[in-house]
């Protein structure tokens, strides 16, 4: 405990010696990761911040890291016997004291003294800026899956560097790098490098405050939003019963999306699946050189037949131009995972190539670099439409669905039942179909798939058919129609569990209105 006091005040110390130093320029983006919003957040840079953030925010992690390490150890120190009670002069007059001792062993953390830890080289963290005098949230995480990497973290520089400064900065920090790439929507250089051997806090507190540095951070995962399981089915359009309730089979005027683009940033698209059909129009791999044992392409194939299917089932939008990228694999522990690397350059291939719609069924934890890189698509008209995530009620939110700029969306049943492991929050803002979906499966079969990914194709099928009828319209009038198109479950108004409702495509697409129906 001495030791970790030894730290805490040393961590804090540094912190202050910052504050008062001159000459120093904070950061001008500071990641919020810890900051809690039952609301959607949302993510803009505040330029000219001073040193505060960044200095207390590497001292809060320090002084977390060495608390949480000194939990780890009590957690796992053996417990002894409670030492004899004193044997001291039998005219002792506080007794009453005494006799109240006994209840104190009933909390877990007084049980026993631990033996004094051995000395050690803790692994440093980077720093991750908090925001001062805010609770930390609950944090989303998905079972036992890690929810960063432990490998690499990445790096954002500033715009306007050379790459001789980049090289500069690497060597200067003994930084290896693994990737590299301009992100075109941000107008910077990202990198993905590895964890250091070893790194000081103070190396490290110098490398966050680094003028060239505009945001250090782990690499986050995300994974995708369904269940696992695929039960397999005829390929009968009477499966979907999606589109009655939707009320896509009242659609007669030719609506089917053609000439909109929509982006599924996935695990990949089987273009040559009967269900899709030659509908992928442009594709991008983060993985290249990938071991093709690495890849596969089924989560991003079922999602995409929901968009766009062609035969064997129906497709909301038949005629949308499907773009396809591909941003998650397996990793080592055989988890289908996306990092926060690669979905932003997903995603800034996609914009970058003319898609409106951005399919984002996959969930996280809450994360700067994709943040700015939503807010940035955002501000180019794109509309972004992603999972709630498949954790249950009790889950914190999941990102990127819980941004103020992205539709998220819930999952319901055939009888407008809630999905039981959907997650829960304020940020919801529509239910589509969800629960045993038909979908494209293996490399031509078909099957029933389950989770918030599902409902998310639907919903972003049904802006298609929007686009596809009124080009020119706007995000923020979508965002309205989609609201005041959806039949309310749950609570009058708004709620917790299914947000303004599952959606009607019909009065969406049509723009028909509750009074104009009534009439």
């Amino acid at each position: 405990m001495k030791r970790a006091a030894f730290q805490t005040l040393t961590c804090m110390g540094l912190g202050c010696l910052l504050l008062l130093s001159p000459d120093f320029v904070a950061p001008s983006h500071a990641n919020d990761y810890y900051s809690e919003s039952v609301r959607k957040p949302k993510h803009r840079d505040r330029g000219g911040s001073n040193l505060i953030g960044p200095a207390i925010g590497l001292g809060i992690t320090i002084i977390q890291g060495v608390r949480e390490r000194e939990r780890q150890r009590q957690r796992e120190a053996p417990v002894y016997d409670a030492p004899p009670p004193q044997t001291k002069k039998p005219v002792r007059t506080k007794r009453p004291k005494v006799t109240k001792r006994p209840n104190r062993t009933k909390r877990p953390a007084q049980q026993a003294r631990n033996p004094k830890p051995p000395r050690y080289n803790p692994r440093i963290v980077l720093p991750e800026v908090l925001r001062v005098a805010r609770a930390k949230p609950r944090i989303y995480s998905i079972g036992d899956k890690p929810w960063s990497s432990d490998k690499d973290f990445v790096v954002t520089l500033r715009s306007g560097l050379t790459q001789a400064t980049v090289e500069a900065f690497l060597e200067q920090y003994g930084l290896t790098r693994l990737e590299q790439t301009r992100v075109a929507l941000l107008d910077q250089v990202v990198l993905k490098v590895a964890y250091p051997e070893s790194m000081s806090p103070q190396e490290a507190l110098r490398m966050a405050t680094d003028e060239r540095v505009f945001r250090a951070q782990p690499n986050y995962y995300y994974y995708p939003s369904a269940d696992n399981q695929v039960e397999s089915a005829d390929p009968f359009a009477e499966l979907q019963y999606a589109f009655a309730k939707m009320g896509l089979t009242r659609l007669t005027d030719g609506e089917s999306g053609e000439g909109v683009k929509l982006a599924v940033i996935d695990s990949g698209i089987r273009a040559d699946h009967p269900a899709i059909g030659g509908q992928v129009t442009a594709s991008f791999s983060a993985f290249p050189e990938a071991d093709g044992a690495t890849l596969n392409a089924d989560h991003g194939t079922a999602v995409a037949s929901i968009i766009a299917a062609q035969s064997g089932m129906k497709g909301v939008a038949r005629d949308v131009a499907l773009m396809s990228a591909q941003v998650f694999r397996f990793n080592e522990a055989g988890h289908m995972v996306g990092d926060s690397y690669d979905i932003v350059r997903g995603i800034d291939w996609a914009v970058a190539n003319g898609a409106k719609i951005l399919n984002l069924s996959f969930a996280g934890r809450q994360d700067s670099l994709l943040a700015a890189a939503v807010d940035a698509a955002d501000a180019k008209g794109v509309i972004m439409v992603a999972a709630a995530g498949n954790e249950g009620a009790d889950a914190p939110a999941a990102y990127p669905a819980a941004y103020d700029n992205v539709i998220a969306v819930t999952a319901t049943d055939e009888d407008d039942g809630l999905y039981d492991f959907a997650n829960r929050g304020t940020h919801v803002e529509l239910a589509a179909p969800g629960v045993d979906v038909l979908v494209a499966a293996g490399l031509d079969g078909y099957g029933l798939q389950t989770g918030t990914s599902m409902a998310t194709a639907y919903i972003s099928g049904s802006v298609a058919l929007m686009l596809g009828r009124e080009p020119d319209l706007a995000v923020r009038a979508i965002k309205e129609r989609l609201a005041r198109s959806a039949l309310d479950l749950g609570e009058t108004g708004r709620d917790r569990d299914f947000g303004f409702g599952r959606l009607d495509a019909f009065k969406a697409v049509t723009n028909v209105t509750q009074s104009a129906q009534a009439n």
